[in-house]
């Protein structure tokens, strides 16, 4: 075979590629109305009405301290917290972090002293330990 007839093989096998992956992480990716806190649900409007805005560079959200305070998280200044997106993506963040630290919106974290790695995109769970 010469080389005109394998170059568009291997692109169609390339594409072929690229579609089963975009289909695999669509299917993975959960959707979720609620952000579990500590095994219980809350809607973000929830969230938003027990929090605490606060403004962070040119980001607004609630307060992620005041939020684990006024849900009655037992210790919460010597527990660590656990993001989950809906995609997987987790980082682990201790206290220090969560009094910089705000939800959007748009369910995603900003913290003020963490590197944009910890920002957390479309949250689905929050696990205390």
């Amino acid at each position: 075979m010469g080389k005109e007839k394998l170059i568009p093989i291997f692109a169609l096998i390339v594409i072929i590629m690229g579609g089963l992956s975009s289909i695999y992480v669509y299917a993975t990716t959960a959707e979720s109305d609620y952000i579990t806190i500590n095994n219980t649900k809350y809607t973000i409007d929830q969230l938003f009405f027990i929090g605490e805005e606060r403004t962070i560079d040119d980001y607004s959200g609630i307060a992620f301290d005041v939020v684990i305070f006024k849900i009655s998280v037992s210790n919460p200044k010597t527990r660590e917290y656990t993001l989950i997106a809906s995609d997987g993506y987790q980082k682990t963040v201790k206290w220090e972090n969560m009094e910089n630290g705000l939800l959007t919106e748009e369910g995603q974290s900003i913290f003020s002293d963490l590197p944009k790695a910890f920002w957390v995109k479309d949250i689905i769970k929050i696990e205390v330990k």
